[in-house]
């Protein structure tokens, strides 16, 4: 072992499996011999409120909340949610963002509130790195067959990309013990279609 450390913060909202992606996530460092530290915040998940998950791993990591500007990786499950976590951001972190939104019910009561449009998100993100990734994953999971392996999804497009310093076989491993067994099938397409999607981003 060898990794000092790596930071990765994944953002969404309530129902689409952020804490369990961070739960994978962090199991597969584990079983590659890393230290590894978590920490998560739920806010109001259960109507649709921001959920975060903090993961760090390596030789030198001693504590789970990650530092400001400490990020190496952040997936947002939600597209409006990565504005969320800019202050984790630096200009090395990629963004990995699926491009499906979910209008929080603030939208809905009051028409001066707007929500930010993909272009917006991807300007603004890019003032900060280069490195901003957005992926159509809601649909990507569809052809899985179900939207809700969507997190499996962005997980796979993490890992392809190379930007995460775990195995494949090793998160897919992970992938069996968090998955119900009716829809491991499901999530291992998921994973492999976003994987797949991931390796383009150096092409």
């Amino acid at each position: 072992m060898t990794l000092s450390k790596f930071n990765c913060f994944t953002i969404g909202v309530g129902g689409q499996g952020v804490i369990r992606a961070t739960h994978i996530l962090a199991d597969a460092a584990m079983a590659e011999q890393y230290p590894v530290r978590t920490a998560e915040t739920h806010g109001m998940a259960q109507r649709g409120g921001s959920v975060s998950g903090y993961l760090r791993f390596g030789k030198d990591v001693h504590g789970p909340l990650i530092p400001k500007y400490g990020a190496h990786v952040v997936i947002a499950l939600e597209p409006s949610e990565a504005l969320r976590s800019v202050q984790y951001a630096n200009k090395e972190t990629y963004y990995f963002i699926n491009s499906s939104p979910i209008l929080p019910l603030s939208i809905y009561q009051n028409r001066k509130i707007s929500y930010p449009n993909l272009e917006i998100i991807e300007k603004e993100l890019s003032k900060i790195t280069p490195h901003v990734h957005i992926i159509d994953a809601l649909g990507l999971a569809e052809q899985a067959g179900t939207s809700k392996s969507l997190n499996v999804v962005m997980l796979g497009f993490a890992v392809g990309s190379g930007i995460i310093p775990l195995k494949s076989k090793t998160i897919e491993k992970s992938i069996e013990k968090f998955v119900p067994k009716k829809a491991l099938q499901i999530n291992k397409t998921a994973f492999q279609l976003g994987f797949d999607e991931g390796g383009k981003i150096h092409e």
